[in-house]
């Protein structure tokens, strides 16, 4: 083979400059729109799984207030200022850092013996300036001067949980008992009267609302 005809076929085989710069382009875009769809897959798989914690979390704490207010028990209780308070108290104002907007006395949590323990005074507040619903937990039903509660954190990012409950006429309230037999001068001597159910409204971080209604024990 001559010389002149190596070099035809060389030619023949080589890109040119222009070829070059395409190809490149081409391969730069393709890798643009693989690293925006990945982002895009990834950002979607961060969302669903934002979202699912979200609902899962929710549903969880409405199964918590439901499996408590399954287990009410009508007992009063003796306060750390020596009232007494109702087995069952909702009140709609603005509460002190150691006191429930709804509090209630359940029977104790059945441990894996399937021993129950001695019935409990438990509570609910939304602290909005926290984003948060918080459990309140006392040491006991009759509580010693400057007793306090304990919170804990139930349900985090949220806006607002409200609490109302409905009375044997189909009224509904934001407090039980009704005055004047308000939840700190309760007579224990006449037997407590439930409502009928209670409604909870919650209103998450992100907007949506949810309301659960469960219907209570007579």
């Amino acid at each position: 083979m001559t010389g002149a005809a190596i070099k035809r076929i060389s030619r023949q085989r080589a890109f040119t400059l222009i070829e070059l710069v395409i190809a490149l382009t081409i391969f730069a875009i393709l890798s643009l729109i693989s690293y925006r769809t990945l982002g895009s897959v990834f950002q979607t798989r961060e969302q669903l799984n934002a979202e699912t914690t979200k609902w899962r979390d929710l549903a969880l704490f409405f199964a918590r207030v439901e499996n408590d207010f399954g287990a009410l028990v009508p007992r009063s209780i003796r306060t750390a200022n020596n009232l007494n308070a109702a087995p069952f108290c909702l009140t709609p104002y603005a509460v002190g850092p150691d006191d429930a907007q709804l509090a209630f006395t359940r029977l104790g949590f059945v441990d894996a013996n399937g021993s129950a323990a001695a019935p409990q005074r438990i509570g609910y507040r939304s602290n909005e300036a926290g984003g948060k619903v918080e459990l309140l937990l006392w040491a006991g039903l009759d509580q010693a001067p400057r007793a306090a509660s304990k919170p804990y954190s139930a349900l985090s990012n949220i806006r607002s949980a409200k609490w109302r409950v409905q009375d044997r006429a189909g009224n509904w309230r934001d407090d039980w008992p009704a005055a004047p037999d308000n939840c700190t001068t309760f007579s224990s001597t006449a037997p407590f009267v439930y409502p009928l159910s209670l409604e909870l409204t919650v209103t998450l971080a992100s907007g949506e609302t949810v309301s659960r209604l469960i219907k209570l024990p007579q």
